[in-house]
């Protein structure tokens, strides 16, 4: 009686009344045939990287040159500014990687020091380099620039609060 519900319900549910087992055949996959092994090439007879390289490239690596060797050419500008405005000017220079000399003889000496305080913290931003050359003369740097000096020990044997720009 209970297989007879159990139609019932199938037929009321929508599911098919008779329904066929069908076993899963399990079928293999075909064997495939055993590999052997390559033979191992002696260490004499393998290519280096560099010698690959040329024969893909069919030419020797030693005549390539560096974009950035070839196309870079230092420039420096010599700058004498009136006004504070003008430090943006500078700051722009070394921006683009032009190293700056600033004279500040035209400007009073508040002005100045402002000026100096203004660019030693963008070429500082900047990872440049920066160095007094003299009374209110400075050399700004990008850091593609290293400033070498023959009086650099003075540089060096100054307390840390020495090392500060201060004009006047």
């Amino acid at each position: 009686m209970s297989a007879e519900l159990w139609k019932k319900v199938k037929h009321f549910v929508g599911m098919p009344l008779e329904e066929a087992e069908y076993e899963e055949e399990m079928t293999t996959a075909p064997q495939l045939p055993q590999l052997e092994p390559l033979p191992e090439e002696p260490v004499s007879a393998r290519f280096s990287r560099r010698q690959r390289q040329e024969r893909v490239s069919g030419s020797n690596l030693n005549n390539i040159i560096g974009l950035n060797s070839a196309l870079t050419q230092s420039e420096m500008l010599i700058v004498e500014p009136k006004s504070f405005e003008e430090a943006l000017e500078v700051v722009e220079s070394l921006r683009v990687r032009k190293a700056v000399i600033v004279n500040l003889s035209s400007l009073e000496p508040e002005a100045a020091q402002r000026l100096i305080d203004f660019v030693a913290g963008a070429t500082h931003a900047l990872d440049g380099h920066q160095q007094r050359v003299g009374d209110g003369i400075f050399l700004f740097s990008p850091s593609n620039v290293v400033i070498n000096s023959l009086g650099a020990e003075s540089w060096l044997n100054k307390d840390a609060k020495d090392l500060f720009y201060r004009i006047g």
